[in-house]
């Protein structure tokens, strides 16, 4: 991938700074697609694993075409800031009223009437595993092989090791990592167990994947005196009295912003997003 100049600085003065000037670190000039924060990697060392990454990538067919698209990309930017120079004050000043016009109409258009719960099963295919072969439980394991991975248990990501990733890395890693091989029928049994759960808070939820889903919570929250929060709380306990899994749950006014609250949090917990601010609750 071409190196950005943004980047080389950065890796620059970190050289300087710890009074390293002759050890080149290409890797941190290079954009690669595994060191994203994911549930459960808080304290990942990522300049290790974008190392790792780089280095057991370079020279792969993968590699070069990462190579290509960012040299594209990079072309992309630059044209963009050239047309983006040539540009008068009055042309932005024009286009900031096309703007601001744009998202007063847009504004008018927010609808915050409706309550929606977005559910995302804990590390799902890793966690049904689990509770298959309890021997696991505490071991940093993998669902997949050394081509690919697909999920990863929160003792392997502690290693930097997530899905999408070869297992080939994976195991450079975490070289205690176990792989588990993917059996979906397993995890097909288990989805429909939530799914019967879900059910329950809205007869119509929308199944974004075997692991995760959208609920509109809105008339079942009416019906029954109770909050967004204690709902998603309840819906929660429920799913692991059924399935002895465990998940995560966003609140917000649509689909969009539930799915930014679940995200917004760590494993094991559950937030509300609404208009102007988040809040987080822990498992008791």
């Amino acid at each position: 991938m071409e190196k950005s100049k943004e980047s080389t600085s950065s890796a620059s003065a970190s050289a300087s700074a710890s009074g390293d000037t002759h050890t080149p670190r290409p890797w941190q000039s290079y954009h690669t697609v595994y060191t994203n924060a994911k549930a459960g990697m808080d304290g990942v060392d990522k300049e290790k694993v974008q190392r790792i990454v780089y280095e057991m990538s370079k020279g792969s067919k993968y590699f070069e075409n990462e190579e290509r698209k960012e040299a594209f990309m990079r072309h992309k930017i630059d044209n963009m800031r050239a047309q983006c120079a040539k540009l008068t004050p009055l042309d932005i000043s024009q286009f900031q009223k096309v703007a601001e016009k744009r998202i007063l109409e847009l504004e008018a258009t927010r609808d915050f009437s409706r309550t929606w719960l977005h559910v995302d099963m804990d590390a799902f295919y890793a966690a049904v595993e689990t509770l298959s072969n309890p021997s696991l439980k505490g071991k940093p394991m993998a669902v997949g092989g050394m081509s690919m991975i697909s999920t990863a248990n929160y003792e392997a990501r502690r290693f930097g090791v997530r899905a999408a990733m070869p297992g080939f890395i994976a195991r450079k890693l975490c070289p205690e990592l176990i792989f588990v091989p993917v059996d979906f029928k397993k995890y097909t049994y288990c989805s429909d167990l939530t799914r019967k759960v879900f059910q329950k808070y809205d007869p119509n939820f929308m199944a974004a994947s075997l692991d995760e889903a959208y609920l509109d919570i809105t008339d079942v929250c009416k019906e029954r005196g109770m909050t967004s929060g204690e709902i998603a709380e309840e819906l929660r306990t429920s799913v692991f009295e059924e399935t002895g899994l465990t998940c995560s749950a966003g609140v917000g006014s649509n689909c969009l912003l539930a799915k930014v609250a679940c995200y917004s949090l760590d494993i094991l917990f559950m937030s509300i997003l609404h208009e102007t601010h988040i809040c987080i609750f822990s498992t008791p």
